[in-house]
């Protein structure tokens, strides 16, 4: 489209971009159901996972210091061989997918540290998540909500 050649003129780019909007990957508006949700629970509704995350949370609040998370994702390509029909992946399937490392100073790791971190998963967010899913994405229109799995997790978000 013309859009297109602009942007390809104007960046210097010479070819469309492999995630841009040319190339069918804009998403458009995220729904309220989706918008809200943390990256432990985009995880646990996603269909299949590529890699391994970890996470270094700072918990010294000391004057100096600020509270951070860092992450990081390495993405590999690869062939999907079967996709996982019943979501949420169980609280259990958590320990296998992301790792926690706390900085701290001789101070002993609380559930208050990990209250506003991306780790938290509120199942009444899975759910809505998941039927939003069910009901406007094709590569969900046959999953199963594990109501098993969705009580795994603690209705405040804590991790069990």
């Amino acid at each position: 489209c013309s859009s297109c050649s602009r942007c390809i003129k104007h960046h210097s780019f010479t070819r469309v971009p492999l995630y841009g909007w040319a190339n069918g990957c804009w998403t458009g508006d995220v729904p309220e159901e989706l918008a809200c949700l943390t990256f432990a629970e985009e995880l646990v509704i996603s269909r299949a996972h590529a890699t391994k995350t970890w996470f270094k949370l700072n918990a010294d609040q000391t004057r100096h210091q600020q509270r951070a998370s860092h992450g990081n994702v390495c993405i590999h390509p690869h062939e999907i061989v079967e996709l996982t029909n019943q979501l949420p992946l169980h609280a259990n399937a958590l320990y296998d997918q992301i790792v926690v490392i706390v900085v701290t100073n001789d101070q002993a790791a609380t559930a208050e540290m990990f209250s506003r971190t991306p780790l938290l998963v509120r199942p009444d967010k899975l759910v809505l998540a998941l039927r939003w899913l069910r009901q406007h994405n094709r590569l969900y229109h046959d999953i199963e909500i594990d109501p098993i799995a969705v009580m795994s997790y603690n209705p405040d978000g804590s991790l069990p």
